[in-house]
């Protein structure tokens, strides 16, 4: 599939593909408090996804890779002073942005069961107002504003992108392109025609690209069509693959991130590779039950940042994106 994509001049060069595009990678990671099967919330809430998984595992596995992280904290992350500690020691080695599950979030936050809540069914006002507070608590814990910003199930609407840039965010992340969340509960949430590599949104629709450079920019997580997408009727049902290593094998996850590379083959190109916090930790996710399961979703994480080392492909953070336009 297509997409019109506007012509930019670029004003960084850090790596390139074999047609002299220049290639790079950003990791952009959920963090929320520690979930079980299900996605159930951990009561009380507990941490250990942060203070160990992120200070323990993951953070130094991209030390080891010169690899800048994105880590996109929701309300309830910085609202724990020993997250925000751990967070705040590594705070010169990766970005720090956020994300909204509403639920946790002012006004009328509470400890919900599961995080069920799509962004896009709130009133503009009671979105704004959880906005708002997200972006005043984190501001207030790590004495900077934030730049980048993911929706909870990726769920922003006609109203989010607006509110985002009044709040001074640069970029958000929640674009899931060949992906609509109608089955999950939010149709208003439809990303199949939006394009895979990022640009300017019309604010009030964000799956479309703006005639003109915005104050927010758009940077979809890499997802490519499924093997059996073609198919007429019965090709939309079957799932995208996502370069995100939750699960399948290494190869499947470099498949996903050369296909987008080939795809957008003569412009500048963005991989965006997502996962939680909670994945790479036993017993904290539906995904990871044991620990040789957290390990190999790790594993598949350290072979993806090799495969971009041997390529030169820079990976840096999605507050970095724009930077890269002039």
């Amino acid at each position: 599939m297509a997409f019109p994509i506007p012509k930019f001049h670029w004003c960084m060069s850090m790596s390139a593909g074999s047609d002299g595009s220049k290639i790079y990678l950003c990791v952009s990671i959920d963090c929320e408090c520690d979930k079980g099967p299900g996605w159930k919330t951990r009561k009380p809430l507990s941490f250990a996804a942060i203070t160990t998984g992120i200070a323990e595992r993951l953070q130094p596995l991209f030390r080891r890779h010169g690899a800048k992280p994105t880590y996109l904290l929701s309300p309830e992350v910085i609202r724990d002073p020993a997250s925000v500690e751990a967070l705040t020691a590594i705070a010169s080695e990766c970005e720090l942005g956020t994300h909204l599950h509403g639920e946790f979030a002012e006004p009328g936050a509470f400890e919900p069961e599961v995080t069920s809540v799509f962004q896009c069914h709130y009133d503009r006002a009671t979105e704004q107002e959880k906005l708002r507070g997200l972006t005043a608590l984190f501001a207030d814990a790590f004495l900077t504003k934030p730049r980048s910003f993911r929706a909870g199930r990726f769920g922003i609407g006609r109203h989010s992108l607006g509110i985002l840039a009044d709040l001074g965010y640069t970029v958000d992340s929640s674009v899931t392109p060949f992906k609509d969340w109608a089955q999950a509960g939010a149709p208003e949430a439809s990303f199949r025609q939006a394009p895979t590599q990022p640009y300017w949104p019309v604010l009030e629709k964000p799956a479309q690209i703006a005639s003109e450079p915005g104050s927010l920019f758009e940077v979809p997580v890499t997802i490519r069509p499924g093997a059996l997408s073609w198919l007429p009727l019965i090709g939309r049902h079957f799932e995208p693959r996502w370069l995100r290593p939750t699960k399948g094998s290494l190869g499947g996850l470099i498949s996903v991130a050369k296909d987008e590379i080939a795809a957008a083959s003569g412009r500048p190109i963005l991989l965006n590779c997502m996962f939680h916090n909670v994945e790479i930790m036993p017993g904290l996710s539906p995904y990871a039950q044991s620990q040789a399961e957290a390990d190999a979703i790790l594993n598949r994480l350290d072979g993806l940042l090799a495969f971009a080392a041997r390529q030169g492909i820079a990976t840096i953070g999605l507050g970095d994106v724009p930077g890269l336009f002039c």
